[in-house]
């Protein structure tokens, strides 16, 4: 009777090895490019080094114990990749962004991002409403939609002047090309953070929009969209996502 009891409990440890064993090696591939910038992905030498999407999934795989693979992705590639499981993630996402968002799993909301618009210090106006921009140069990133901006743009109550990135835009303000310049709050403040003339610049309180950002996942991804919102949940429940975006703002 002993040996019966001894060789199950051998047979049922084979059998949690096996299933831990098979847990760990999931690979989950997650998508990312270069119109996530700086502090959302940091490169180093063509891979993914550092930065927002790096260390909120770096923590999500750990809660779910899977491994991660990080693939560059072109924009315009996302919603074919997710949609025939190429990649089986993207962190930073809109169901509004995409066409095929009904094909895809959608996260609960990871954060909030906030848009902002930035002047130079010694600008002594005061701005509280969009009326107060008027007749104003406005930098913005080319390709990018403005929803509550456009209706302005298109009666000319202000001008959209595109470049290609936010590090333009700061060096066009800098140097009076424009007037102002907006973008998303998370990346001003990391380009305050990286620079010693952050003094030079004057980011206004009025928020221009907000959007709900989700995780998109892939239909047959090796992970559920509900083990992902309950390791989500749980790491901003203790205050992990926060500290992630705490590493990489401008000390107020």
């Amino acid at each position: 009777m002993k040996l019966r009891n001894l060789r199950a409990l051998f047979f049922l440890s084979y059998l949690i090895s096996i299933t831990l064993s098979a847990k760990s090696e999931t690979e989950l591939i997650i998508g990312y490019g270069d119109h996530n910038a700086e502090p959302y992905a940091i490169e180093k030498a063509e891979q993914l080094y550092d930065g927002i999407i790096k260390d909120i999934v770096t923590e999500i795989s750990g809660e779910l114990d899977v491994s991660v693979v990080f693939v560059k992705t072109p924009r315009k590639r996302i919603e074919r990749y997710l949609e025939n499981n190429t990649i089986h993630l993207v962190l930073i996402q809109s169901p509004k962004w995409l066409n095929n968002s009904e094909k895809l799993q959608w996260s609960e909301t990871v954060f909030i991002e906030k848009e902002r618009m930035v002047v130079k210090a010694n600008n002594p106006d005061q701005y509280q409403k969009l009326l107060d921009f008027k007749g104003m140069v406005i930098g913005t990133i080319r390709g990018y939609i403005y929803p509550v901006l456009q209706p302005f743009f298109d009666r000319e109550y202000f001008i959209r002047y595109d470049v290609s990135n936010l590090n333009v835009n700061f060096l066009r303000l800098k140097l009076d090309r424009i007037d102002a310049l907006i973008d998303a709050e998370v990346l001003i403040n990391y380009h305050l953070k990286q620079n010693k003339n952050a003094n030079d610049f004057k980011v206004l309180p009025l928020t221009m929009s907000e959007q709900n950002i989700q995780a998109a996942l892939s239909p047959e991804a090796p992970i559920s969209i509900t083990e992902f919102n309950a390791a989500l949940k749980k790491l901003k429940d203790q205050g992990v996502i926060a500290a992630i975006f705490e590493k990489y703002q401008a000390k107020k």
